[in-house]
């Protein structure tokens, strides 16, 4: 983790202090839930954390108790007064801790499903990952992550040029599959449709990329999208270290790139959070004002041409088990969850649901940024992941699919690291392989299993 260079034990405890006490007069949310607690357990009862190894600092009330201890002891009289004997408790100064503990929270919002107060921890880990920001203590990874992002509108630190380089390939190995010229446009003015993915469904796993091109090419509407070679990652870790500043920056960009195009939509790809700030924070509080797009997001859209009876497929192309991994900002926050499943329906022959499934979903294991921290992975793969991993074995599914590059990261190492026997990818990736182009589908499928 970083280490709060040129900051004092005392100037830490002041800075600490002085960004808890400052919830009196922030959210109302936050207030409440730094009141509301009853400690009855049922977090940790749901939490994949502590499911996966039930100790007291994986207990979510243990790590929300860091804050709501300050909290207590400086704003409230009975903290003042009785301290201990009301939960009031002062920071100790061990940020190592403080750290460690919020960034072994996944951030899911599992918890906030079946609080009977509705407390969701998640927020009160984003506030302590915020003050680990400010005073310097930041995970060098996640720091790494957010100042490249900054820097090149992507989390891989890609180029134009490689990003180019990428498109060129994907639009040979659609020629190759289908025999006919599917486009990827890129830079074109004009366009209706601005496409949003994360990073890695250009670079890494590019086929949910391919199956978004051959839907608008069955449709008709090759000429109607594009992508940016400037911003072509919707991701965004300002969200999971707690600083606003970085998440408001890194989504201007992409703002201003949509002005540019004069798009009539912000077209979010398989990417939970990056939909999450642009459709629920971003738009809905108007932090550039009034937009002159709509943010929508590629499944939805899909699942609508779908019901429409505009696409087709040969399920025959997806013959294996497959099930679907709700990535918790779309399942939780987001409440996209039936449309991944109208696409899968359509497009394989075997489709497998979890349980449970949809806003109840257990978390991957690497939510909250954690599946970009390498240094943390035998916790994501002994820990977190537990839950996660036993329900996938329950299904007997070959193929979990899941719109989310955090989740197919921890998924493949998850792969990796248990030797299990099952693929991973994205929605649209089902598609790219059964849609039917000219009456057929490709004629070469990359899934080995």
């Amino acid at each position: 983790m970083g280490n709060g260079e040129n900051i004092t034990g005392q100037e830490l405890h002041e800075k600490v202090v002085e960004s808890v006490t400052a919830i009196k007069n922030g959210p109302k949310v936050l207030n409440l839930y730094m009141d509301v607690c009853a400690r009855c357990g049922t977090c940790a009862e749901v939490c994949p954390v502590y499911q996966g190894e039930p100790t007291e600092l994986r207990n979510p009330v243990v790590r929300s108790d860091f804050i709501r201890g300050i909290y207590k002891k400086y704003t409230t009289t009975s903290g003042k007064l009785l301290g201990s004997m009301v939960g009031a408790s002062d920071f100790d100064g061990d940020m190592k801790k403080w750290v460690d503990s919020f960034y072994e929270c996944t951030g899911c919002r599992r918890c906030a499903t079946y609080c009977p107060f509705g407390i969701d921890n998640s927020v009160i880990t984003r506030k302590g990952r915020a003050i680990a920001d400010a005073t310097g203590y930041t995970p060098d990874t996640m720091k790494k992550v957010v100042q490249t992002s900054l820097d090149t509108c992507n989390t891989d630190g890609a180029s134009p040029e490689a990003f180019k380089a990428s498109i060129d390939f994907l639009e040979e190995e659609m020629k190759d599959e289908h025999g006919v010229d599917i486009k990827i446009p890129v830079d074109v003015v004009g366009a209706e449709y601005f496409y949003v993915p994360p990073s890695g469904d250009v670079l890494v796993n590019p086929e949910a990329t391919t199956g978004i091109a051959k839907v608008f090419y069955v449709l008709g509407m090759q000429d109607k999208w594009t992508m940016s070679s400037k911003c072509f990652d919707g991701a965004n870790y300002g969200l999971f270290t707690g600083n606003d500043g970085h998440m408001k920056a890194d989504n201007k960009p992409y703002v201003e790139e949509a002005k540019r195009f004069g798009a009539k939509y912000m077209f979010m790809g398989e990417c939970g959070h990056a939909y999450r700030i642009m459709k629920m924070m971003m738009e809905k509080g108007k932090w550039w004002g009034d937009l002159p797009f709509k943010v929508i997001n590629c499944m939805e859209w899909t699942a609508d041409r779908i019901k429409e009876g505009k696409l087709e497929f040969d399920k025959s192309k997806n013959p294996m088990p497959v099930t679907y991994h709700d990535p918790c900002n779309f399942g939780r926050s987001c409440g996209i969850v039936e449309d991944p499943r109208v696409i899968l329906e359509a497009a394989c022959e075997d489709f497998r649901d979890m349980t449970p499934n949809r806003g109840e979903n257990w978390c991957c294991g690497g939510g909250g940024g954690l599946s970009a921290m390498d240094d943390i992975r035998d916790f994501r793969m002994k820990v977190s992941s537990v839950k996660k991993m036993e329900q996938v074995k329950a299904t007997g599914a070959k193929y979990v699919a899941t719109a989310c590059s955090n989740c197919k990261r921890q998924f493949m190492q998850l792969i990796e690291s248990h030797n299990a026997d099952f693929a991973v990818g994205g929605v649209h990736d089902m598609l790219s392989r059964s849609i039917l182009i000219n009456g057929k589908a490709a004629e070469r499928v990359d899934w080995e299993g």
